[in-house]
């Protein structure tokens, strides 16, 4: 019984540090942010905007930004004639920087799959078969309501956090550490819920 007991309590403590780790990692964000906000304000550029929810998502086309909490960086869709894309530095501006916009687009007969197309590079985001983990953004003449491979299920885990799970090899958008600016899929049998790499602010910009 008291086996158990400390067993228990190992698990609460862990809980315990990932949530309080999360939350930090929540304010470091939202502090960059407000500094970033500022600057552009001073310019006379926009502000990043409030992260959207998911309801907002399947309301149609629109421009977005999609930001990782582990890296704090933003996803980057590259120039036309590149199929891989990049994690670039949170201080630039969605707004204004057309490589960090993307316009994510509800497939039809699905429940909250969609496609996630570059604006810089007009590209799809493509999540590749089981076992790849090396992100692409394909020929943007592809048609992502029959392609699995363009096709994303995005998941909300909290009121503005959210994993991007590829419907062709049923891994997840990975935003990997600080120093690293190339996007992963990594396993999708890790918890998102709880594994701050796969997790996500998306930003409207429209």
């Amino acid at each position: 019984m008291a086996a158990i007991r400390t067993y228990l309590f190992v698990i609460w403590a862990v809980a315990l540090v990932i949530s309080e780790a999360r939350r930090l990692r929540h304010k470091e964000l939202n502090d960059e942010q407000e500094v970033v906000a500022a600057a552009n304000s001073a310019k006379g550029e926009p502000s990043l905007a409030l992260p959207v929810s998911l309801q907002q998502l399947t309301e149609g086309k629109k421009k977005y930004a999609i930001r990782s909490l582990s890296s704090g960086r933003y996803l980057d869709g590259r120039n036309p004639g590149m199929d891989d894309p990049l994690l670039s530095d949170g201080s630039r501006n969605p707004f204004s920087d057309t490589y960090l916009q993307w316009i994510i687009t509800p497939i039809s007969n699905t429940e909250n799959v969609f496609s996630i197309r570059s604006v810089s590079s007009g590209r799809l985001l493509d999540g590749r078969n089981p076992g790849m983990n090396d992100v692409k953004i394909s020929d943007g003449t592809r048609n992502p309501e029959t392609d699995m491979y363009l096709q994303w299920q995005i998941i909300q885990l909290t009121e503005n956090t959210f994993a991007l799970l590829s419907q062709s090899s049923g891994q997840y958008l990975d935003g990997r550490n600080p120093q690293l600016d190339t996007p992963i899929l990594n396993t999708g049998s890790w918890d998102p819920y709880s594994n701050v790499y796969l997790q996500f602010s998306i930003f409207a910009l429209d």
